[in-house]
C-alpha cells in the first residue's frame, strides 16, 4: 500500500498541525467510537455482503475478521478489487500487479473467499481519479449481479485519494437501490481528526468483534510482505506503528445515508 496522496485543502494543512497530538489523538477518538458504537457482531455475520477495496490488502486491514465471520456462518460475500496495486512497492508495473495479485490470492485464502469470490476491477493503482464514471459503471454491475444486503467501501473522508474517490462512486452507485452502504476507516488513523467528526455528530459506528479471528486476520495481513514497512518513519508501506489499528477488540463501521449527498461536505 503506497502512502496517502494528500489533496492541499484549508483541511489538511490544520490536520498537519496537529500531527505531533496525533498519536494520543487516536488512542482517544478510537476509545470514544468503540464506546459510543453498537455491536452488530450477530446480525452482520448474517448479512450478505459486497466488499470493495481500492488496493490489494485494504480488504483485509478494513475488514478481515468480519469476512471470516460472515464466511463461516455461510453469508455470502463477494470481494471487489478496484485497482491493481502497481504503484507499490516501486517496480516495474507488470511484476509488481503480479506479486499484489498473488499475495491477494494469499490473503484470501486466509480470509475463505474463493477466486470465484473476488472481481477485480481494470484500473490502475493511483489512477482513480479521472475516472469516476467509469468506476461508478463498473460497481453498479456488480451490484446488480450480486444483490448484496449491505456493501462495505472505504470512506470518502480517506486522505488517500483512490480510496476517498472509490466511497464516493459506491455512494452514486448505490443511490436508489435500497442496499445499506458502510464505510470502514483506513488512513483516517493518520488523520484522527477526521474520525472526531462522527462523535460530533452523533454517529457512532456498528462494531464487529475480532475475538477468535485475530490470529487468522493476522495471518491474513502478513500474506501482504511487499506492503510491510520496516521501520516507523519509512516513506512507503504499512509501518509497525500504523498495523495495531487494524488489531484491536472490533472492526469499524459508518453507515452512509445516501440521500445526504457528499459527506466530506
Amino acid at each position: 500500500m503506497s502512502r496517502p496522496v494528500f489533496s492541499r485543502s484549508a483541511r489538511v494543512f490544520v490536520e498537519d498541525a496537529l500531527d505531533p497530538l496525533n498519536p494520543a489523538l487516536k488512542v482517544l477518538v478510537r476509545s470514544a467510537l468503540f464506546r459510543t458504537g453498537v455491536d452488530v457482531t450477530d446480525e452482520a455475520a448474517r448479512r450478505p455482503c459486497l466488499v470493495l477495496a481500492p488496493h490489494p490488502d485494504d480488504e483485509t486491514l478494513g475488514v478481515g475478521a468480519t469476512i471470516m465471520r460472515k464466511v463461516d456462518a455461510g453469508t455470502p460475500v463477494h470481494l471487489v478489487v478496484a485497482t491493481d496495486g502497481s504503484k507499490s512497492p516501486p517496480g516495474d508495473p507488470v511484476e509488481v500487479t503480479a506479486l499484489r495479485s498473488a499475495e491477494l490470492r494469499a490473503a484470501c485464502g486466509v480470509l475463505g473467499l474463493s477466486e470465484d469470490d473476488v472481481t477485480r476491477l481494470p484500473f490502475v493503482d493511483a489512477e482513480l481519479v479521472g475516472n469516476e464514471e467509469a468506476l461508478v459503471a463498473a460497481i453498479t454491475e456488480v451490484v446488480a449481479a450480486r444483490r448484496p444486503a449491505e456493501v462495505l467501501v472505504t470512506g470518502e473522508d480517506d486522505p488517500h485519494e483512490d480510496h476517498a474517490l472509490l466511497g464516493k462512486a459506491t455512494r452514486r452507485a448505490l443511490a436508489g437501490t435500497g442496499i445499506r452502504l458502510l464505510t470502514y476507516p483506513i488512513w483516517q488513523f493518520d488523520r484522527p481528526a477526521r474520525l472526531v467528526r462522527y462523535l460530533r455528530r452523533g454517529r457512532g459506528p456498528e462494531l464487529v468483534r475480532t475475538d477468535g479471528y485475530r490470529e487468522r486476520k493476522r495471518a491474513a495481513v502478513a500474506a501482504y510482505p511487499s506492503q510491510m514497512a520496516a521501520h516507523d518513519d519509512d516513506a512507503e508501506g504499512l509501518r509497525p506503528n500504523f498495523l495495531p489499528n487494524f488489531d484491536g477488540p472490533y472492526e469499524m463501521f459508518f453507515p452512509v445515508d445516501l440521500t445526504a449527498g457528499d459527506i466530506t461536505a
